[in-house]
């Protein structure tokens, strides 16, 4: 199998945008996107490691995070970009912050062009 035969590989221009947030507040940043037209996100847990460390009873107490990826046409980037952001920005209770990664090749895709073309 042909890593770039057209039934596997989409060459439209996606990007990657990646919110991290405070845990518990993923879901804001989801909702966010699927109103401006993102199908589906992933959702990793990790522990913070920085300066927003802090000490509790003599213990170093590291914040936990969870981070949002989310595959997007390049179309709709900014408008889910701004979705998020408005959402959890780093002034909320969800401490969040987003940026976007460009993509090179996507595979695995082709559900997603399914769906576009029955509507």
């Amino acid at each position: 199998m042909n890593l770039f035969d057209e039934e596997i590989f989409d060459d439209e221009e996606y990007k990657l945008v990646v919110a991290i947030v405070q845990r518990g507040y993923s879901d804001e940043a989801i909702n966010a996107a699927r109103e401006k037209g993102a199908n589906g996100a992933v959702i990793l847990s990790g522990k913070g490691q920085g300066e927003s460390q802090r000490k509790f009873f003599g213990f170093e107490v590291s914040p936990e995070n969870e981070t949002v990826l989310i595959l997007v046409k390049e179309e709709i980037c900014v408008p889910v970009v701004k979705a998020i952001y408005a959402a959890v920005d780093y002034r909320s209770a969800a401490r969040g912050m987003v940026f976007v990664l460009p993509v090179s090749y996507v595979s695995g895709m082709t559900h997603s062009r399914k769906d576009e073309e029955e509507n």
